[in-house]
């Protein structure tokens, strides 16, 4: 045993501070390097060096890549795939400290100068000199330095249980890596004959209101659905406002029917999903002018925990038809109001974006449409989400004959709700780390059915029909070409999925910290804990 490198508190700190000191910030250089790191840290265990091909970097279709480390006993049943994730949000929120962003032993004693600016709870924990500040140290590389320690103990005790090792890139922004990997978890599983029983994330509890204490552990996690609308009103002079529709107020319309509207939200055994919100509202003139924007478009965040894409476009498409109703009940009465005559005013249709892009294929030919599609995605500056928006208003300035008119679609990404608290093997390892930690540990951990973090467990699993995740793909503008999703891998794998991590707070702020007692002392006894469970059940 004289060779363990990632078992004592001092070496899992250690291996913690070295990979936060790589600033691996998606799409970054160093998220590109930081897989190398993980697996330079790997071969020092002694049964990596008689296996090395059980190490191997992935690439991902856009130059990035995910690491896979297999530990594999020949007797073992049993294949635990333990997921984490190493991007990290950027550190711009950190200012005159920036430079210490990624250096966390140092930026936690900087911090002590700076006490005075820090809000009450981030001082106190300060002080209390049992928290390490830093990008990362939360969310979520003390996860991976977890399951980097799991494979070392598992490997040195011949644990009768395999452990897969999957780490990955871009959960921050499009889950590039999680999505990529799927497939490759089925070839895995294939080649090596193994039988996929628990999927183990780590990422970090997450409170759930301010100054909450408890101890969590998520036997699922929350989904996130990006719906999109753009409204396409009708241009005019703003010297004769009536003579047109403007967009921009017909987007502000329909934002304040979804805004924080509760029937949106879903609660399941008790949790209540946070309600939706805009993130994105914008016109789509090029520049300044007096003509009115006629074309307008917003991205909403909606969380979902039962529902899926096929549910929540039935939702907007409803929502859509009453601000729409609004829209027309307003205009008719600033008509009136205005002694104009009303007879001619237009109806505003609801359009989902299937249905356009049905319409400008009849009308214009398959082929032209496909090749619009992909010229915008190919030629488009910007993210994802602009590629979509573009392609959306390509089409719409094609059909104009159909305005006014709100359409409804999707914009990357999307995280599909899995929840498996139900499944008799989650329910006794429930059963039984919350023993331990109340025997162990003095704490009663609570059972939470969904992580309301957002993470790539959701794409561990399908839950919900797999026909219904056709309607997400047909109301995707730019189609697989701009973004995919797995559904059809997905279906395929069927194990449970659990997440046990680390004590945290601020995720995405500039005092985001974790609390190293429990880090580096007792969760890896718990995590030991929960995999012998699940190999002796």
């Amino acid at each position: 045993m004289e060779n363990l490198k990632m078992q004592s508190a001092d070496q899992l700190l250690n291996l913690l501070n070295d990979l936060v000191s790589i600033g691996s910030i998606s799409l970054s250089e160093a998220e590109i390097q930081f897989p190398l790191r993980v697996e330079h840290h790997l071969k020092q265990i002694p049964f990596f060096s008689t296996h090395p091909s059980y190490i191997t970097n992935h690439l991902t279709t856009d130059g990035r890549s995910f690491l896979t480390a297999l530990y594999k006993h020949e007797e073992a049943v049993k294949t635990v795939v333990m997921i984490s994730h190493f991007d990290v949000v950027n550190v711009e929120d950190y200012g005159e400290l920036k430079h210490l962003a990624f250096q966390p032993l140092e930026l936690t004693e900087e911090l002590f100068n700076w006490a005075e600016e820090l809000p009450e709870d981030a001082r106190a924990d300060l002080e209390s000199k049992e928290w390490l500040f830093g990008r990362g140290t939360m969310d979520m590389k003390c996860g991976l330095v977890q399951h980097m320690s799991l494979l070392e103990k598992a490997s040195m005790e011949q644990w009768k249980l395999n452990l897969l090792l999957l780490t990955v890139p871009d959960e921050e922004v499009n889950s590039v890596g999680m999505r990529e990997a799927v497939p490759k978890l089925l070839q895995l599983a294939e080649e090596h004959k193994l039988n996929y029983s628990l999927f183990l994330n780590s990422e970090p509890m997450f409170a759930l209101e301010p100054n909450d204490k408890n101890h969590y552990f998520y036997t699922g996690t929350i989904g996130k659905i990006m719906p999109a609308a753009l409204c396409f009103g009708k241009e005019t002079h703003v010297g004769e406002p009536l003579s047109g529709l403007n967009a921009a107020w017909m987007t502000s319309v329909f934002t304040q029917e979804i805004e924080w509207n509760e029937n949106l939200c879903e609660t399941v055994n008790g949790q209540m999903s946070p309600p939706p919100t805009l993130l994105w509202q914008r016109d789509l003139k090029k520049d300044y002018t007096t003509q009115i924007p006629h074309r307008s478009v917003s991205l909403y965040n909606l969380l979902l925990m039962k529902r899926n894409a096929a549910d929540v476009m039935e939702a907007m498409r409803g929502i859509a038809e009453t601000a729409a109703k609004k829209m027309e009940k307003f205009m008719l009465e600033k008509y009136q109001t205005f002694q104009l005559d009303s007879s001619h005013l237009p109806k505003i249709r609801v359009v989902l974006f299937e249905e356009l892009r049905e319409y400008a294929c009849n009308k214009m030919g398959d082929e032209f449409i496909t090749l619009l599609e992909q010229s915008v995605v190919t030629q488009t500056i910007g993210d994802s989400r602009e590629q979509s928006i573009q392609v959306v208003d390509q089409l719409a300035m094609l059909c104009q004959e159909l305005g006014p008119m709100i359409i409804l679609f999707y914009a990357p990404p999307y995280y599909p709700a899995i929840n498996t608290a139900d499944y008799p093997i989650i329910q006794e390892l429930s059963d039984s780390i919350i023993h331990y930690s109340n025997e162990e540990f003095g704490f009663e951990l609570s059972p939470v059915d969904y992580f309301n973090g957002i993470c790539d467990l959701s794409y561990a699993g399908l839950q919900g029909e797999l026909s219904n995740m056709h309607r997400f793909d047909s109301n995707l503008p730019g189609g697989k070409q701009l973004y995919s999703i797995p559904f059809q891998d997905m279906s395929k794998l069927t194990a449970p999925v659990i997440n046990v991590g680390p004590i945290g707070r601020d995720a995405h702020k500039k005092t985001e910290r974790l609390h190293m007692p429990f880090a580096f002392e007792q969760l890896p006894k718990l995590l030991t804990h929960l995999l012998l469970t699940h190999r002796d059940q």
